[in-house]
């Protein structure tokens, strides 16, 4: 083999390495069931960190659901998440995690049938 042909499959070689670390990844969800016509938020989140195989960890702070439940978790990991907690032997295990929050839920009231004009109690 020559030497370009070397040199091209090095190069197919690291392009393809380079797309599966950056595209790569499995999510765990956990997931609460919503009322039909109901979304919740968009995902909102960050990456944490573990460190010294957990003795150490950062934990998300949710505080954009201003009161509200939580309507799904999602906690996702890369190839280079994954290669680096390898690497290190599980000294550094980064992930994303990512949250939405529930729909707002309607504030309390009277239920009133139409043309009913009497003032609440």
């Amino acid at each position: 083999m020559n030497a370009s042909v070397v040199r091209v499959r090095s190069a197919t070689l690291a392009v393809l390495l380079c797309l599966a670390i950056g595209a790569a990844c499995y999510h765990y969800r956990a997931q609460v069931p919503e009322a039909a016509g109901a979304p919740a938020t968009e995902y909102v989140g960050d990456v944490v960190w573990s460190f010294v195989w957990g003795l150490v960890q950062e934990n998300p702070r949710i505080d954009n659901c201003q009161g509200q439940a939580l309507a799904e978790v999602r906690v996702t990991s890369n190839f280079g998440f994954a290669l680096m907690t390898v690497a290190t032997l599980g000294l550094v295990a980064p992930a994303r995690v990512e949250w939405r929050c529930a729909k707002a839920q309607p504030t309390g009231g009277e239920i009133r049938l139409p043309g009913d004009t009497t003032r609440p109690r």
